[in-house]
């Protein structure tokens, strides 16, 4: 196989992964919660969309490589299961929420230094 062709294989591996994340973020049951912490679940959920769509427009314009990809990826996977871990018990508290963000400005950061665009997407 050639370069280009494992290179193209990789980025829509990647790029696939990047969509089951981006559909699975937003799929949770919201019962229990109350209007304030389903609203900040949704902002959660509606950032990590764009940090996933983020790394996706990377990936199709070539600006992150495989290992970059892979590694943007991999936070995006780890901040879906500290969210889940979260809403396990039905309800997000503000020390789990403010960890949750911790986590997805770190990843912003990542995400924009790898795109090498300081000032955003």
């Amino acid at each position: 196989m050639t370069r280009s062709k494992t290179l193209a294989a990789g980025a829509a591996l990647v790029f696939a992964a990047l969509t089951a994340l981006s559909g699975t973020a937003s799929a949770h049951d919201r019962y229990g919660y109350d209007s304030r912490s389903a609203y900040r679940s949704d902002r959660i959920d509606a950032r990590q969309y764009r940090q996933a769509a983020a790394i996706r427009h990377g990936i199709v314009t070539g600006q992150l490589d495989r290992r970059e990809a892979h590694r943007l990826v991999r936070q995006q996977r780890e901040i879906d299961r500290a969210e889940a871990w979260a809403q396990a018990d039905g309800h997000v508290s503000w020390r789990e929420r403010e960890r949750i963000e911790a986590m997805q400005d770190h990843a912003g950061r990542s995400i924009r230094r790898e795109l090498g665009d300081p000032r955003g997407w």
